[in-house]
């Protein structure tokens, strides 16, 4: 029997969210989040809603692919529930201006009501929260996930994954984002077969809309993709870590006051002839992480 994500993680390990935090979004949270792990600064109230919005979504498909279905009021009131618990352990907190829990249960009520208006997998659920682990050439720790759940669409099958935004897509985003990559990849390298993907994107919104995104991977994507992860996990050993100081996550980063001070923690090291964060050894090891506030 495979291993639940929450085992997995246990043990060292890569991750979409690892590679696409050092990718996409910034070498320096990377190595705050995954290497030096320091206390987290603050926590977006977005993570905590994203995960308890994926657990409600979750469990109306378990009650799918069991034959059933779960009412409106029964999925609000799981959501309520896990976002209780998920901002209780949250680190620092915080919300947006105008926002506090009872807004966010209420922009929730809305938003999941937009996800099963748009809802149609009832009778072709293959399986819900398969958890994955995966060896990846250059990489020296196996590639872990979670599919969300899998479906037969047609004659393929689709991976899909829920995603709540502040906006709408653009046309062609889903045909650049890494996690349908990784994901792909993995269901290809254990199944001999390639499977479409699917994004179910949920937005923020007053008025909220389910819109579906479909894309689809090949062989050269994935050789690109190993060639992309090698390459991080070459950067990652000899220690390169830099600030991305554009990032669109600057906003909401949990290590932002640390990151101001950054260039200060800098030392050379002469048998390396580099510079390392506080004098450490080049060569980083990724520790065992929860993942826990992986952007969703």
């Amino acid at each position: 029997m495979m291993a639940t994500i929450d085992e997995l993680r246990q043990k060292p390990h890569w991750s979409y969210s690892a590679l696409n935090t050092y990718l996409n979004v910034c070498q320096l949270q990377y190595f705050y989040r995954y290497v030096e792990q320091p206390e987290i600064e603050r926590t977006s109230v977005c993570f905590p809603f994203g995960k308890a919005f994926h657990s409600a979504l979750t469990a109306q498909a378990w009650e799918c692919l069991m034959g059933s279905s779960l009412t409106r009021e029964e999925i609000v009131n799981l959501f309520a529930e896990s976002f209780k618990i998920e901002t209780e352990i949250a680190p620092n907190l915080i919300y947006k201006e105008g926002e506090n829990f009872d807004s966010m249960i209420a922009l929730a009520t809305r938003m999941l009501d937009a996800a099963l208006a748009n809802w149609s997998d009832f009778y072709t659920i293959k399986g819900v929260a398969q958890a994955f682990r995966i060896e990846v050439p250059g990489l020296k720790a196996p590639l872990i996930g979670e599919w969300d759940f899998l479906v037969q669409d047609g004659r393929d099958v689709c991976i899909v994954d829920w995603k709540t935004s502040a906006s709408r897509w653009s046309a062609g985003k889903a045909d650049r984002d890494l996690q349908a990559t990784a994901f792909s990849y993995a269901y290809e390298k254990l199944n001999g077969t390639m499977p479409l993907f699917r994004f179910d994107v949920i937005t923020k919104a007053k008025n909220p809309v389910c819109e579906t995104h479909y894309t689809s991977r090949d062989d050269s994507t994935f050789r690109r993709f190993e060639s992309l992860a090698a390459r991080v996990q070459d950067a990652v050993d000899k220690g390169v870590f830099l600030p991305n100081e554009t990032s669109f996550a600057c906003a909401e980063c949990p290590y932002r006051e640390r990151c101001k001070s950054w260039h200060s923690t800098l030392v050379y090291s002469p048998s390396t002839k580099r510079l390392n964060q506080d004098g450490r050894s080049s060569e980083c090891r990724v520790k065992p992480t929860s993942d826990s506030y992986s952007a969703r």
